[in-house]
């Protein structure tokens, strides 16, 4: 009975290492001692079904050592990837939030989210009639103090007013002009023009609502002009500077673009051990990016002294 159970075991069994494995070292001694041999094995009768060899063949050595192989090319090649790739993120150069720098109701915005408009557009208009009547009377009175200094000053070549009075005419001149400065510059306020060209990219407010001051109103960006947010191993400062060229395959689409590096931050992060970069592309290839895709940074080999 002792034999047959060996003689089972051995049939699941392709070597003495995995024997001992599954028996232990007291059994796998046992069975070496006192398992039969090939010879000593009783013939079959007829009608019995033939018993398997407890000899099994071993696996091919191309077929044993194919996954390790495939595991480290592909671990080198993994690391020759990370040796001169990094990710990066598309970023406008130019966007804003613009805001209500004054307390009124919008009665012009003529722009969408997502419609295009050029530098010096307007975006926002405020209802600012009062703002507009102040101003006239703001002038009007102007009007009266410096005809109120002529006068003074005239009089003053015949003795009939006093110094005193004159200086006392002229301040108020000079107050009414600087109340009529300070509504118009109010009234440009009224009107919030482009700073620079690019889209709408969300509206938080709408036509004939009344904001406050410092009410966001719109959020613009540039989709031409952008940059390229690089974050890359520390190390890299011994080669990386600016002008270095670059590739830059984009996520999204799949396109692969050229850039350089235009800065390097002067931080370097001491928990990472990374560096912030900044890389422009190409000319008349930005606008086939759009800012907020992703992406991977490749670097040529020689660059890095690989």
């Amino acid at each position: 009975m002792m034999n047959r159970k060996y003689l089972g075991l051995l049939t699941l069994c392709t070597g003495g290492a995995l024997l001992t494995a599954l028996l232990g070292h007291g059994v796998a001694a046992e069975v070496a001692a006192g398992a039969p041999s090939a010879a000593m094995l009783p013939k079959p009768t007829p009608g019995t079904p033939a018993m398997v060899s407890p000899l099994v063949s071993p696996l091919p050595a191309t077929l044993t050592n194919a996954p390790a192989s495939d595991a480290r090319q592909r671990s080198a090649q993994a690391r020759q990837s990370a040796d001169n790739q990094a990710r990066g993120v598309v970023r406008a150069v130019n966007e804003a939030t613009l805001s209500s720098n004054m307390l009124g109701q919008i009665i012009k915005m003529p722009f969408s989210e997502g419609s295009a408009f050029k530098k010096g557009d307007l975006l926002v208009e405020f209802n600012c009639d009062r703002g507009q009547a102040e101003l006239r009377a703001a002038q009007a009175g102007m009007q009266v103090e410096e005809k109120t200094v002529e006068t003074n000053q005239e009089l003053e070549r015949f003795n009939s007013v006093g110094k005193f009075d004159v200086l006392i005419s002229v301040s108020k001149m000079n107050k009414a002009k600087a109340e009529v400065e300070a509504l118009q510059a109010q009234l440009k306020q009224c009107k919030v023009f482009a700073p620079f060209a690019g889209r709408v990219t969300e509206r938080m407010t709408h036509l004939y609502e009344s904001v406050s001051v410092s009410e966001p109103l719109l959020r613009i960006i540039d989709t031409t002009t952008l940059e390229l947010d690089l974050i890359v191993p520390s190390k890299w400062l011994q080669w990386l500077k600016p002008g270095t060229a670059f590739t830059f395959q984009v996520d999204e689409t799949g396109q692969t673009l050229s850039a350089v590096v235009d800065r390097l931050l002067p931080s370097v992060d001491p928990v990472s051990k990374t560096v912030k970069i900044i890389g422009r592309f190409a000319a008349n290839r930005g606008g086939m990016a759009t800012p907020g895709m992703s992406g991977t940074a490749t670097f040529a080999k020689e660059g890095n002294g690989q």
